[in-house]
């Protein structure tokens, strides 16, 4: 076999090689972009749950606002209103811990921020449910009776401030996981 000839053939089969390698290298580099993009997807409920806790703690302060106003009804949330955010709050709840738990959401990147922004939800989460939800029926009752003490309405708005720091937590981790992922 003459020189030019092996010369010949070891380039195409090199060429061939490159090609496949090259095929396999980008099918995977597609296959991971798009995990990526589906990961990023599945921040989207999460951010229409915070909205839906930020709404909730909205009821709070217009409830609180409400009384030391003396109104008879709620200034910003009316009771509409304010049965469709709890619905929906109650709702969407399992389907943003169950995207959290499910982990779908890490990678070696993001697995800190991912811990953070579980952690952060859950807390939330908790708060609305054992905490700001029954504080703002006391409220009213408590204001219905007469014994309302501003010491009390001074714990509920660190309550409101507390869960807002949170809330702008969880909106930042977003914000960074997102920027990761795309």
């Amino acid at each position: 076999m003459s020189e030019s000839l092996l010369i010949a053939v070891l380039g195409i089969a090199g060429t061939l090689l490159s090609g496949i390698i090259s095929f396999v290298v980008g099918r995977r580099a597609e296959r991971q972009k798009q995990s990526l993009v589906i990961r990023a997807e599945m921040l989207k409920p999460i951010e229409e749950w915070l909205k839906g806790a930020e709404r909730m703690v909205g009821i709070l302060g217009d409830t609180m606002s409400s009384i030391v106003l003396n109104m008879r009804l709620p200034v910003n949330y009316g009771f509409e209103e304010r049965r469709k955010a709890s619905n929906y709050m109650a709702e969407k709840t399992n389907e943003i811990l169950g995207i959290i738990s499910s982990n779908s959401l890490q990678t070696w990147k993001t697995r800190r921020l991912t811990k953070e922004l579980s952690e952060t939800v859950r807390l939330i989460d908790n708060l609305i449910k054992f905490q700001l939800l029954p504080r703002e029926s006391e409220i009213v009752g408590h204001s219905n009776k007469g014994t309302l003490t501003e010491e009390y309405m001074l714990e509920a708005g660190q309550l409101k401030l507390y869960i807002d720091s949170l809330l702008q937590k969880a909106y930042s981790l977003i914000a960074q996981i997102k920027t990761i992922l795309t």
